[in-house]
């Protein structure tokens, strides 16, 4: 009898443990299709030695026959053209992605579009602040939407924006527009309705970005002295923080005190640079932390939405680097080029 007991209580355990554990893994096992997908597509335009490569092309027509990809299509006759189709063909990478995970995380994706397509809404509010003619290169449709009906109805255009959830003060300097416009494109990662077991993932990820976007602006302002407008607390740069970096005088100094964090061995890298060429050297070794971060995040949720993070903002840097190859062919400005690309 005791046998039995102990064997039915054994049952229950059992049961009880596997409703609590049952439901995690049959949202992870959703990812295994998706993820499997991410981590078969080479990841070309990131390395150092293909970059250089493209580089050599004499003309646009040699570059376009030295690529060879499945994701990047390139069309076009100059450098403009060519370089929205690498957009074009970024957005259906993106796509893709979302269609190929769990329909309980496309929203994170559509709002990972929104931030890339937040240069175009930017543009076109700079456009019109400064009175010249609007370009719609938005790729989003409801982006396309919304600065086709400011061009038709500008003195309504805050309103316009507004009613596409862009809640951007229009009467603001053109600096902190174009910060209100960068971080209402991070709000869009965060505002969408994400189930909370891939929150975490997501959640370190965005605020990273915040993290880099406050760093960038305070090494560019020191460095030109501009006024300097942050994003608010990120990841590892508290409010604290950030108030005493925006005390320091020198540049320089900005890289000793972020020892702490996971930004400082970069930036500490790139000092040799920075004297060469600039706060564009800092700015690089900022974008390679992010790709870093992108790949931990990955390692540290494989099961989950990590490996989607990882491919999309992979991607997100290869169409960059496509863009600013096109353009250095085309100008014959190879060797800064070669400052400005992501590569390892």
């Amino acid at each position: 009898m005791e046998t039995m007991i102990f064997a039915l209580i054994g049952v229950a355990v059992s049961i009880a443990v596997g409703v609590k554990i049952l439901p995690p893994l049959f949202y992870l096992s959703k990812f295994s299709y998706s993820n499997a997908k991410f981590s078969a597509i080479p990841i070309t335009f990131l390395k150092e030695k293909e970059i250089v490569r493209l580089l050599e092309a004499k003309s646009l027509e040699e570059l376009k026959n030295n690529i060879v990809s499945r994701d990047f299509i390139l069309k076009g006759e100059n450098a403009r053209e060519i370089q929205h189709s690498i957009d074009e063909s970024l957005f259906k990478i993106i796509k893709m992605a979302r269609n190929d995970s769990p329909k309980n995380v496309a929203l994170f994706y559509t709002a990972y579009m929104k931030k890339i397509d937040s240069y175009a809404v930017k543009e076109a509010i700079l456009a019109l602040k400064e009175e010249r003619e609007i370009e719609n290169k938005a790729m989003l449709e409801e982006n396309r939407e919304m600065i086709e009906r400011i061009k038709a109805n500008k003195e309504n255009a805050q309103n316009i924006m507004a009613g596409y959830g862009w809640e951007i003060n229009l009467e603001k300097s053109i600096e902190e527009i174009e910060r209100d416009v960068e971080k209402r494109a991070i709000e869009f990662l965060h505002d969408e309705k994400i189930p909370k077991s891939y929150k975490k993932s997501i959640d370190r990820f965005v605020k990273s970005l915040v993290d880099i976007l406050n760093l960038k602006t305070i090494l560019r302002g020191k460095y030109y002295n501009l006024p300097i407008y942050l994003y608010g607390e990120g990841w590892e740069l508290p409010a604290w923080k950030l108030e005493e970096l925006m005390k320091v005088e020198h540049v320089n100094e900005i890289v000793s005190m972020v020892e702490d964090t996971s930004y400082f061995n970069g930036l500490k890298n790139a000092v040799a640079d920075f004297e060469k060429y600039g706060v564009i050297a800092f700015e690089k070794a900022l974008d390679c932390q992010i790709l870093k971060i992108a790949r931990e995040i990955a390692n540290d949720d494989p099961l989950g939405i990590g490996p989607g993070i990882r491919f999309i903002v992979e991607k997100e840097f290869e169409a960059r680097n496509l863009k600013i190859v096109v353009k250095a062919v085309e100008e014959k400005m190879q060797d800064m080029a070669k400052k400005l690309v992501v590569v390892e």
